[in-house]
């Protein structure tokens, strides 16, 4: 249970909504977090047994494993599941795994594509939770504070459609903004480059300084979620390659996850010595 499954759960609880999870294989922290807000870890069957919905918040590479996991087991143990997949993948990775989740699962059991556009849910802030399918209504019993309701209709992939587009700018950008700056640092122009950016590009250069210090922390998550967006670019004839490398300057950020970044100059030079 990362961040914004933390976010969410607390949301639901402070919606009168139960929140079970299961945190088998996770950090003792994450464990400590879960427990101190009151979010009980019990095993996938109980998870199964227990919930109305199970929603599914976890990295994109896990996506396929964790549906297979626990449609396996709805059918081990006979308890039909409404899963809502949440989580930053393609629509052909929703349809894939849509395909093999009613195709394992215990009869009745339901797929839903999903995805949340925004930050972790706070006292004053909702996400939105996009979703799609013709099963999609039945989230409608979560209506509470942690997101807002958004629902897309019939076609399943449209919520991971829209989140491949919406993320292609947010996280596209940053990947962008680091690409160029490790360029102008390998062709010595680094200094200049940030003199010109402060003067006819203010505003964007405010924002490379306060957002891609913070990057090493959450980058190693993103890796995944640009592979997907490449594909979806693939799958429509349109090329891939600025998500390609936006990949890759995730993988080279996650490097230095575990070193202190003070600015923007540092995470920079930090990169130029750390190729890979």
């Amino acid at each position: 249970m990362g961040d914004m499954g933390l976010s969410v759960g607390i949301a639901l609880l402070n919606s009168k909504i139960e929140v079970l999870t299961n945190l088998d294989g996770r950090s003792k922290k994450t464990i400590k977090n879960a427990k101190s807000n009151n979010i009980k870890n019990v095993t996938l069957s109980d998870l199964i047994n227990n919930c109305d919905i199970i929603l599914s918040i976890i990295p994109p590479s896990a996506s396929i494993e964790v549906a297979n996991k626990l449609s396996k087991l709805s059918q081990m143990i006979s308890k039909p599941i409404t899963y809502v997949e949440c989580n930053a993948i393609s629509p052909d990775t929703t349809n894939f795994i849509e395909k093999s989740f009613i195709g394992t699962a215990f009869k009745n059991s339901k797929y839903i594509d999903g995805s949340i556009i925004g930050t972790a849910p706070t006292d004053k802030y909702k996400p939105k939770l996009y979703v799609s399918g013709k099963f999609a209504y039945k989230i409608e019993i979560l209506k509470s504070n942690a997101f807002q309701i958004i629902n897309l209709g019939d076609r399943l992939e449209a919520a991971s459609s829209i989140k491949m587009c919406y993320a292609s700018l947010t996280k596209g950008t940053n990947a962008l903004w680091i690409s160029l700056l490790l360029l102008s640092k390998k062709l010595n122009i680094f200094d200049e480059l940030i003199e010109e950016l402060g003067y006819s590009q203010k505003d964007t250069l405010i924002k490379m300084k306060n957002q891609i210090p913070k990057l090493p922390a959450k980058s190693g998550r993103w890796i995944a979620e640009m592979r997907e967006i490449a594909s979806t670019y693939a799958s429509q004839r349109l090329n891939s390659g600025s998500f390609d490398n936006a990949a890759y300057i995730y993988n080279l950020v996650s490097l230095i996850e575990n070193q202190e970044i003070k600015d923007l100059s540092n995470i920079i030079n930090e990169l130029n010595i750390n190729p890979k």
